[in-house]
């Protein structure tokens, strides 16, 4: 396989994976009986890293079809 496609696809999974992480560890620290602000911030940033990535997919060029 091209490296370009095996990148893409690595790019995808770490957007997948931080943005799954993220929204995981959001939910709980906001359905605690005390809300811990030490996680959400955490949490919000591993959202901001998978937004960071998928910037970055849809940046990617573009094949043109003729």
């Amino acid at each position: 396989m091209n490296k370009k496609y095996i990148s893409t696809i690595l790019l995808f999974a770490v957007f997948i994976g931080f943005l799954w992480w993220g929204l995981a560890m959001l939910h709980d620290s906001l359905t605690a009986k005390m809300i811990d602000s030490e996680n959400a911030m955490y949490a919000l940033l591993l959202l901001a890293c998978s937004i960071t990535a998928l910037v970055a997919i849809l940046k990617l060029p573009r094949r043109r079809q003729s």
